[in-house]
């Protein structure tokens, strides 16, 4: 098949809330679009169509249809104002149940049923999981009731989508569904072509919608002549080559039935030339569901002619979203059976009032009979309930009596605490640790709980277990997921999977939990910290550990400039920034023209130990020569740490003195070439790279050493120096980057010129040849960390900073409403 396939979805936009009107133009109304429904079914069951309509009908529309009181109406419509004497038969000949015919399309393959919300509202507008909860159970419990019939695909009203209600659909084993073929397009990572259906991170499928065709339809009276021509210029858009476009047409059921003959006679012809051909959405998914794209989508739609009438209305949307609220809140408790029969009709009301507000021509007066009666089921909530009132409003609308059982949360799942909610993205945390940013974390989340905050940390997976793990520990709960694309080999490729699976796990969890803010740990969590900003409306911290045009003295390869511009959109998302240097502010400022205002400087952190009753592994058991001085050095393998400079100041070493052994500990890139160095200069009894230490076996190197050398050309701040210092090491920096801001040069340490291997010689003789010395400039170094580098000082300043964004947060909040 060299074409494209194609569906086609016939939404039923009736006003159903009109049958409740008391206003006989809106009821008229009403029973027009039924009689266009009538219409639609009888078409359908006469002719034979070669393809099957995916239907889309809102399920309160479906209750209606099943009331004795509306049946007797429709018929009095029919007999006085329908010429159609061949409809009114049809109505008749089928006993006047319209939900009959459906089931019997159904089960002829005529028709595929789609799900809807209850209230056949945009749920991407829900403000809590209960409200996404009760449209989605309520609208498939409906249709199981009323039709026997389990849909496996679901329509979001006017195509409006949210980031994270895949989740639901998911949960409700719905397997595909429908948004503008530009947000499929626009997804992250791109999907490999244009026409193709996605995969969700929750594994659902998105079918690309057209929304130029769309609108087409929605015209009043749309031309065939340019339906034709349009659909012509999609299809020719499509990559035939991969086999698998899809072209899905929506189109109002009111239209279908106006133009339905002509379109058909357009479908049959570009399927006789080939250049398309009918396929369900169950056999795409069978067909394709293995080379399918996973991306990450963003907020969509297909119309947005409500939005002027939601910012004319704020009001009356403020308190649907209030009572939605509270209805989220007596979730959460445990009720007597009276107050769960005053949930039941508070959960009514609300449904009732989000179906007539997405409808169009409502008034305010009808409106508020809703929110009165939410209000006073409030009242109920909270107090004596009148069992009278409750009776008469019951019967008011005879409809959403389905029960449905809600997701209460279990108990261990929430637990009550009024601490603030820190929720943290970090790619390393133990016991996957690369370089100091790992570190670093450990740190902050311990400091953070002793400040009040209970963290909940989202990471990488420990890629020693196959299975997602989650750790809870005094307030710190740490959960490891698997990148999506876990067995990628291109770095950005893996970054983008996990990104997609920490912010599956974040979704997730905030349906549980209401954090407070958000803190992203450089570039490498931007993309899921940023989209949880919004997705939560929570403010955003970013802690920039390091930038990459820092590390590689400018921007000049395209995987600098991505990374480069991933960095920056960090930092221009952020709501506020943590650095840990003034050094490292400097360059933020200057690279990413950023204000001042919004930098804080708060320095990297180490814990306090009691080194002199620590006990370590002798000398020996390390494999150390005790004849020898030890000089270590830590860090990742990577030009920038200068461990080149460092070798070739041990190769110069070497020719004078043979009392000296080097010890490089770490992993990376630069590895192989920095032993191919050793090997070839002939360093192997001199020099060792021993790889990646644990906190245990470092500190035991650190214990030995003589001397500690960081040789970093480009150094944000350096948390390798306090941990020398913290053990009283005579410590050579760079005197570059955040190092300049720890030590004071001869005092607390010796400073270095920067890829400079001859004054690193210098200032090493300098400290073997006056060991008094270098004692005392160990000590002092070890006293200006105790003092100004303890977590929790630092903890105290990042609970300060937390704090204040908050307040700014809530009085932007305030000014803004």
């Amino acid at each position: 098949m060299n074409g494209s396939y194609f569906q086609l979805i016939v939404i039923n936009n009736i006003p159903f809330m009109n049958y409740f009107s008391e206003d006989k133009n809106k009821k008229r109304e009403f029973y027009e679009h039924t009689i266009q429904y009538i219409n639609f079914l009888f078409l359908t069951e006469k002719n034979n169509s070669p393809y099957i309509i995916q239907l889309v009908v809102p399920p309160i529309y479906m209750e209606i249809l099943d009331l004795q009181s509306f049946r007797e109406e429709m018929t009095e419509f029919l007999e006085k104002e329908n010429c159609n004497v061949e409809l009114l038969t049809y109505w008749q000949q089928k006993d006047k149940n319209l939900l009959k015919i459906m089931k019997s399309l159904i089960q002829d393959n005529r028709i595929e049923l789609l799900a809807s919300p209850a209230s056949f509202s945009q749920v991407s507008n829900a403000s809590t999981s209960t409200g996404v909860q009760l449209q989605m159970e309520m609208g498939l419990s409906i249709i199981d009731d009323y039709i026997e019939y389990r849909p496996k695909g679901f329509w979001f009203p006017e195509g409006y989508f949210s980031p994270g209600l895949d989740l639901y659909l998911q949960k409700e084993k719905l397997t595909y569904s429908y948004l503008n073929s530009v947000t499929i397009n626009h997804s992250d990572p791109l999907p490999s072509d244009v026409g193709l259906a996605v995969e969700s991170p929750h594994h659902v499928v998105f079918f690309p919608v057209e929304e130029s065709l769309y609108q087409i339809f929605q015209e009043k009276n749309p031309q065939k002549q340019i339906w034709d021509k349009a659909i012509m210029e999609v299809l020719e858009s499509y990559n035939h080559y991969t086999n698998e476009s899809i072209l899905s047409l929506p189109i109002d059921l009111e239209s279908y039935v106006k133009i339905g003959e002509e379109l058909n006679k357009s479908i049959r012809y570009l399927c006789d030339e080939g250049y398309m051909v009918h396929i369900t959405p169950e056999t795409y998914l069978n067909q394709f569901s293995q080379g399918m794209d996973h991306v990450h989508l963003c907020s969509s739609f297909l119309d947005q002619h409500r939005e002027s009438q939601i910012k004319n209305q704020s009001d009356i949307y403020a308190s649907l979203a209030f009572v939605e609220k509270e209805l989220h809140q007596w979730r959460q408790v445990l009720l007597s059976n009276e107050a769960k029969s005053v949930q039941k009709q508070l959960e009514k009301e609300w449904l009732l009032l989000s179906a007539l507000l997405y409808q169009d021509n409502w008034t305010a007066e009808e409106a508020s009979s809703y929110l009165e009666a939410a209000n006073q089921l409030s009242i109920f909530m909270k107090g004596p309930i009148d069992k009278e009132w409750m009776s008469l409003r019951e019967k008011v609308h005879p409809i959403l009596n389905t029960t449905i059982q809600m997701n209460n949360p279990k108990i261990n799942e929430i637990i009550p605490s009024n601490k603030k909610k820190a929720l943290i993205l970090s790619w390393e945390y133990p016991p996957n640790i690369v370089g100091g940013l790992g570190t670093h974390v450990v740190g902050l989340t311990n400091s953070l709980i002793k400040n009040g905050y209970e963290v909940h940390l989202i990471t990488a997976q420990d890629m020693q277990k196959k299975a997602e793990d989650v750790e809870e520990k005094n307030g710190l709960f740490v959960y490891r997921v698997k990148p999506i694309y876990s067995i990628e080999q291109n770095f950005i490729h893996w970054i983008g999977g996990l990104n997609l699976a920490m912010w599956d796990k974040a979704i997730e969890l905030g349906k549980k939990t209401t954090f407070d803010l958000i803190q992203a740990h450089d570039w490498l969590v931007g993309a899921a910290a940023i989209s949880l900003k919004d997705q939560l409306n929570i403010p955003l911290i970013a802690t920039i550990h390091a930038t990459e045009h820092g590390r590689n003295g400018g921007i000049y390869t395209e995987m600098q400039k991505f990374i480069h511009g991933k960095e920056r959109q960090l930092i221009h998302a952020a709501d506020s920034l943590i650095v840990c240097s003034e050094y490292m502010q400097d360059e933020v400022m200057s690279i990413f023209e950023v204000e001042q205002s919004k930098i804080n400087i708060i320095p990297n952190g180490i814990e306090s130990m009691q080194i002199e009753n620590a006990s370590f592994p002798s000398v020996e058991s390390l494999h150390l020569d005790k004849n020898k001085k030890i000089i270590f050095a830590m860090g990742r393998m990577v030009k920038e740490k200068g461990f080149g400079t460092l070798l070739e100041a041990a190769r110069k070493l070497h020719k004078k003195r043979s009392d000296l052994y080097f010890v490089i500990a770490g992993v990376g890139p630069m590895y192989e070439e920095y032993q191919r160095f050793i090997e070839r200069n002939g360093l192997s009894e001199c020099v060792q790279l021993i790889g990646y230490l644990h906190g245990e076996q470092k500190n035991a190197f650190y214990a030995h050493a003589n001397i500690v050398v960081i040789p970093s050309s480009y150094e944000p701040f350096g948390i390798v120096a306090l941990e020398s210092l913290i053990f009283a090491v005579p410590t050579i920096v760079s005197h570059t980057g955040g190092l300049k801001g720890i030590i004071k040069n001869g005092e607390t340490g010796l400073f270095m010129e920067p890829n400079n291997a001859d004054n690193l010689v210098e200032n090493i003789e300098y400290l073997l040849e006056n060991p008094t010395e270098g004692k005392t400039i160990g000590k002092n170094g070890q006293k200006l960390v105790s003092q100004l580098f303890s977590w929790n000082r630092i903890g105290e300043e990042t609970k300060r900073v937390f704090d204040e964004l908050l307040v700014n947060t809530k009085v932007n909040e305030s000014i803004s409403n």
